[in-house]
């Protein structure tokens, strides 16, 4: 049925958002933990 379609899609793609959501991509996480030291540095 058309609403057994739609709830696949939607459970689908709400499984994707989830995996993209947690991704870090290659050198932002080397990036970010260099501008948290920076923060911390400065602003404590």
């Amino acid at each position: 049925s058309l609403e057994a379609a739609e709830k696949v899609v939607y459970l689908t793609v709400q499984d994707f958002n989830e995996k993209w959501a947690e991704r870090k991509l290659r050198g932002f996480a080397e990036a970010q933990e260099a501008l948290e030291r920076m923060f911390e540095e400065r602003y404590n």
